[in-house]
This record gives C-alpha cells, sequence and structure tokens, in this order.
C-alpha cells in the first residue's frame, strides 16, 4: 500500500474552511467611489489628494506648533475689544449706536454720553407715560405714603429717628439728622390734617411756618401749585400718543436742569421709592420661626391630609385679606389661584426631585421681580423673558438634585446674562434669601402660602404676556414658550399643595443654605480687609523718613 502523502494546506485555504464569521454583504452599485478629499503629507510636502481640482498647488505641511500658534491668532482676532476703554474685551452691544463696550463704567463715559443720556431721558419720560395719575390721586397717593410712614414710626421703637436710621435716609450729622426728623414728622402730621378734611386751621398755618424754617424757603399754596403744575400739564394730554421729544418739550427749563443735574450726580435711583417685597413679612420671629420649622420637620407626618384641606382657607384667610387675626402686617400679597388641580390629576407618581426644580423657578421669579423694583405690568415681557432665562426649570425643564444646585444654576445664568449690577453685588444672594422667606410662609400654621402666591402671580403674568403676543412667527415661539412655563407653575403649584410637609423641609435647607453663604462671604470680606491693612502697613515702611540731601 502505498504511504498517504501528507502536505500543508495554504493560508488562504485553511481561512477560508475554518473561518465561520458572519461576511458583510458587498452592495454592488452603478455608482463610482467617492474620490479621496483629504490631503496627504509626504517628506514635509502636502500632496493634494485624488479628484482635487487642477488649481490647487503644493504647500508645505504644518506642524503641531504652527497649527496651535495660527488657532490663538485666529482667536485674537475674533474676540472683540471695548471700543470705548480699549483695553478690556467686549460683553455688551449699545443697542442705539452698536458700539461695542465692556461694562457699566464705560457705558457712562462721557464718550458714550449721548447714548446714556437719551436712555436715562427715556426711562424717566416712560415713567412719567406709567404714573400719568391727576393731581388728587397724587396728593392721595403722598397722604398715604406718610401716614403709613406715621403708623410706622409710632409701633416703632424710637419712634421716626430710628426708622429713618435703618432706611438709611439719615446720616451721621446731628444737626442734619434731627432736621430731617422734625421734617418727616411735621410732613406726616400735615398728611393726617388734610385726610380729616380740616383746611387752613392754626395747626396746619404753624406746621408750614415750621418747614419754611427748616427748609430755608418759601412754603406757600404757590410753591406747592408749582410742584403740581407738571401733574397738571399732563393729565389732560394722552401720554401714549406723545414722543420722547414732545414730551422732553412739555417740561419747563427748570425741570429739565433739575433732570440734568439728577442724571449727572447718578441720584435718579431717588426719583422712584424702592420696592419692599412682601415675602419678608412674617407673623412671628424669623430666628423662632425657623426653629418652630425645624422641630415640625423632626415630627412625625401625622394629620398631613387634614394640613392640605385646611390650605387653601388659610390662605384665603391670610393671603388674600393681606393680613390675619392679630396682626399689624398690611402688605399686599398676591392672590392664590383657585383653579389649582390635584397633583394626582396631572401626574401618578411625581419625582422626588420636583422639589428643587420649586426653588429654582422661585428663584428666578424673586431676582426678576427685585430687579425690576416689584412693577411688573410697565415691563411685563422683559419680566417674563427674565424669568425663564434664569430658571431652567421653567424654560428647559432641567432636573436638580440638591438645594444647592438649584441656587448655583440660577447664580451662573445671572452672571451669564449680564444681569448682575456691579453696584449692587449681593442681589443673587438676596434671591436665594427670598425663596427661604417664600418657602418659610406667613407663619408655621400657613407654610405653603407665600409659595403659592408667588407662583400664581407668575402665572398670571406669563397668561397676561401670552396674550400680548401674536401666533406667528418669532412671537408664536415666545408665546408657546411662555404657555409651556405657565403649565409647569401650575403643576408646582399643584405639588406645593399637596407636599407641605416637605416644603417646611426645603425651607429649613434653603435657611441652612443661606447661613452658610454668608459665613463665607462674611470670612472673605474679613481676609480682603486684612490684606488692605497688610499692603498699608507695607506701603508705609517703603516711604522713606529720612532723605539724603545731595
Amino acid at each position: 500500500m502505498n504511504p498517504v502523502i501528507r502536505r500543508s494546506l495554504p493560508p488562504s485555504v485553511r481561512s477560508l474552511l475554518t473561518d465561520i464569521s458572519p461576511k458583510e454583504e458587498e452592495v454592488w452599485t452603478d455608482l463610482e467611489p467617492e474620490p479621496e478629499t483629504e490631503a496627504v503629507a509626504r517628506d514635509g510636502i502636502v500632496l493634494p489628494s485624488r479628484g482635487a481640482g487642477k488649481g490647487e498647488f503644493l504647500s508645505p505641511a504644518k506642524n503641531q506648533n504652527e497649527k496651535i500658534s495660527e488657532d490663538e491668532s485666529n482667536a485674537r482676532i475674533s474676540r472683540a475689544v471695548c471700543m470705548l476703554c480699549e483695553g478690556n474685551p467686549s460683553n455688551y452691544t449699545c443697542p442705539r449706536c452698536n458700539l461695542q463696550y465692556c461694562g457699566l463704567s464705560c457705558y457712562q463715559s462721557p464718550d458714550h454720553s449721548a447714548c446714556s443720556e437719551e436712555f436715562y431721558k427715556e426711562s424717566v419720560l416712560q415713567e412719567l407715560k406709567d404714573m400719568g395719575k391727576t393731581e388728587a390721586e397724587g396728593k392721595r397717593k403722598m397722604q398715604e405714603i406718610l401716614l403709613g410712614l406715621r403708623q410706622k414710626a409710632d409701633t416703632t421703637h424710637g419712634g421716626m429717628e430710628s426708622l429713618l436710621k435703618e432706611a438709611d435716609m439719615v446720616g451721621d450729622e446731628e444737626e442734619e439728622a434731627v432736621e430731617k426728623v422734625q421734617a418727616m414728622e411735621l410732613l406726616s402730621r400735615l398728611a393726617e390734617l388734610q385726610q380729616s378734611g380740616g383746611e387752613n386751621t392754626p395747626e396746619m398755618e404753624a406746621i408750614l411756618r415750621k418747614l419754611e424754617e427748616i427748609g430755608g424757603a418759601e412754603v406757600t399754596a404757590d410753591g406747592i401749585e408749582g410742584e403740581l403744575d407738571l401733574a397738571e400739564r399732563l393729565s389732560g394730554l394722552d401720554i401714549d400718543k406723545l414722543s420722547e421729544d414732545e414730551l422732553w418739550e412739555l417740561l419747563s427749563k427748570e425741570e429739565q436742569e433739575k433732570f440734568v443735574g439728577l442724571l449727572k450726580r447718578g441720584d435718579l435711583s431717588g426719583v422712584v421709592p424702592l420696592w419692599k417685597p412682601w415675602w419678608e413679612e412674617h407673623e412671628e420671629n424669623g430666628s423662632s420661626l425657623i426653629q418652630v420649622l425645624q422641630e415640625d420637620v423632626n415630627e412625625p407626618e401625622k394629620g398631613h391630609n387634614d394640613e392640605v384641606k385646611t390650605s387653601q382657607e388659610d390662605d384665603e384667610k391670610t393671603i388674600k385679606g393681606g393680613k390675619s387675626k392679630g396682626s399689624s402686617i398690611s402688605v399686599k400679597v398676591p392672590s392664590i389661584s383657585a383653579n389649582i388641580p390635584k397633583l394626582s390629576s396631572l401626574c401618578a407618581n411625581p419625582s422626588p426631585l420636583v422639589c428643587y426644580s420649586v426653588v429654582n423657578a422661585l428663584y428666578g421669579y424673586a431676582f426678576s421681580l427685585s430687579l425690576f423694583n416689584g412693577d411688573t405690568d410697565s415691563l411685563l415681557l422683559e419680566f417674563c423673558d427674565m424669568t425663564l432665562s434664569l430658571s431652567e426649570a421653567l424654560s428647559s425643564g432641567k432636573v436638580f438634585n440638591s438645594v444647592q444646585e438649584a441656587l448655583d444654576c440660577g447664580e451662573a445664568l445671572i452672571l451669564r446674562g449680564g444681569y448682575l449690577d456691579r453696584e449692587d453685588p449681593l442681589a443673587p444672594a438676596r434671591a436665594a434669601e427670598a425663596v427661604a422667606h417664600i418657602m418659610t410662609g406667613r407663619d408655621r400654621r400657613d407654610a405653603s402660602g407665600y409659595s403659592l402666591a408667588a407662583l400664581s402671580q407668575l402665572r398670571r403674568m406669563l397668561s397676561k404676556a401670552r396674550g400680548k403676543l401674536s401666533t406667528e412667527g418669532e412671537e408664536g415661539t415666545r408665546r408657546q414658550k411662555y404657555f409651556q412655563a405657565n403649565k409647569k407653575c401650575e403643576f408646582f403649584q399643584a405639588w406645593v399643595k399637596d407636599n407641605v410637609q416637605q416644603v417646611r423641609r426645603l425651607a429649613v435647607e434653603l435657611w441652612s443654605e443661606h447661613g452658610k453663604r454668608e459665613s463665607v462671604r462674611s470670612g472673605m470680606e474679613k481676609a480682603k480687609t486684612v490684606v488692605e491693612e497688610n499692603l498699608k502697613k507695607e506701603k508705609r515702611k517703603r516711604i522713606k523718613l529720612i532723605e539724603e540731601l545731595s
């Protein structure tokens, strides 16, 4: 028998017999393969790819350092510089002249005075438009302010003097402080007499003479008529149809000079009274109320359903009326929506992280309302836009995992959007404190009332702003955003109404977070003071006490 001749199989045959992995199906098409578009670098020369245009030339290849330097130069070219100081990078663009500037100081500089003065002029004239009140309304409102000041001074320890000191209306000079306190007391007494209906009484004449002595000018009927002359001139006109220039012409020369003087001194902010947030009023002392909240949080959740049932009743007694029995607080709190649906009808199993979205939404609301000085009617669309831009819980539905994350996101958007005023760097911290006030409520029996009131006001503002926009184009997109944010506010209201105990937990956590941030800020301020003092000492040491004469 012939021996079997054994031969080794070729590798190609062996792989064909042993490879059992699935093969990629080859699809045959009539289309020609696309030519290579990437250039190939060989020996320092960039060769054009196949199919490249005939007009392309060979160019030397660039190394990594050359590419980085080229990118940096392109970035420097694309980064615009402030056109006023020509030193800092520009962050904003003037909407009037399209000039790029870095901040408020350059915007108010003499080189840009034409636009800035026109802006302040329009702001004041717009304020005059919005006021649009008659002489009687102006007098009545002033009387109400003076009477409210007098009533508050009667209940404050130290009277009018301590009240004015708390409001920083009285300086350190003793004579000036005495004159201001005396003048405010006389004016408030005069308003009380005028409201009672007494005219030309001996007491009123004595008050006018005393005010004349304090002010160093005559306080007569002619002077009062001169102050009310502007209101009379504007009362018979349709201010909305007048342009800014026409309104400016209505002012007398003295009034125009007075306005320009206020503009130069930077005292225009004193024309508009500062708004006091309604959520800062509590029937109990702030610290004791927080202790009560902590005690309630530590207790088991008993009687939770009863609390939810009576929540709306407490809201109508405490929130809608502005005050409850035994309370001297007269703050105009927004009314609560009457048609808040049940949470179960909106979501069967809501996420436990909804609470932090509520915090984020209230943060954007509180910051925007404070920045607009409580005025939401004249700048309704701007208020809604700012609130949505500062709250990703309302604008994009972002989910947060903690109170700190919800607050930090709002603060970051304030800085990124350019809403932070350099003259008021503590505004974001006050907004965080405002959320703590809102979620604390008026008292321990009404922990959710303020939260429901704030969300109700935000819902009304969004609905009103939505009604002013058309359904087409960019306004239609903006209108849809307002609608979605309104629905989210409605969901947050339902959650707050159904989770009163959780709102109390959030209030305690918010006050704790606010305390941590305040301690960090105070520590940084102390460290800054120490560094500044050390620098001053170093400068003193460098000064030569004895100079050698040549």
